[in-house]
């Protein structure tokens, strides 16, 4: 994790994850209602832990805001160089001699998968392709530390509770952020 320690993080994270958890209580909300509730909560403390520095966290918050959050995308430098940066590559691919076909299929590919990863990554569709994978990678750290805390806390209440049953585990999403460093 760039920035702060993945505990100070962590302990951040919870800080703001319950605070927010406390000031949507509400009983009279639906099963749907609490799970938003919950995700939007989590995502909220996500990105004021995180901090500035980033660019997906200042999307979550304006995700999360109302909808007249359209100043987000103003602040975001590299918005300007996608542009320029498209027209420059149009010029070039004018004057450049042809591909073979596995270099097109190649670059079809990779650009789709870039297209999916604009996607996933809050603030993600007005990034190039560095400043994409740079936050890609931000992004994905600071979810496995919220997984494991949201892991932590799920536990914790599990044992409050008096259940005694183990922690129910995810088949592939678990195996997948078990392996590797959690921080």
């Amino acid at each position: 994790m760039r920035g702060p320690t993945a505990k100070s993080f962590k302990q951040g994270f919870l800080r703001n994850f319950l605070v927010s958890l406390k000031s949507c209580r509400n009983g009279d909300m639906s099963l749907q209602e609490r799970k938003r509730a919950v995700r939007s909560s989590a995502d909220a403390a996500m990105a004021t832990a995180r901090g500035s520095g980033a660019i997906w966290p200042r999307a979550l918050l304006a995700s999360s805001s109302p909808p007249s959050s359209s100043w987000w995308p103003r602040l975001l430098p590299t918005a300007a160089k996608v542009k320029t940066t498209r027209c420059k590559s149009t010029a070039r691919r004018c004057c450049r001699p042809k591909r073979s076909s596995s270099e097109m299929i190649a670059r079809r590919l990779v650009r789709k998968r870039t297209k999916i990863l604009r996607g996933m990554v809050p603030g993600g569709e007005l990034l190039d392709g560095v400043s994409l994978l740079r936050e890609a990678m931000d992004y994905v750290v600071h979810l496995r530390a919220q997984v494991a805390v949201l892991r932590r806390v799920s536990n914790a209440m599990h044992h409050m509770a008096g259940a005694v049953a183990p922690p129910v585990q995810l088949k592939v999403e678990t195996a997948h952020l078990s392996d590797g460093n959690q921080g």
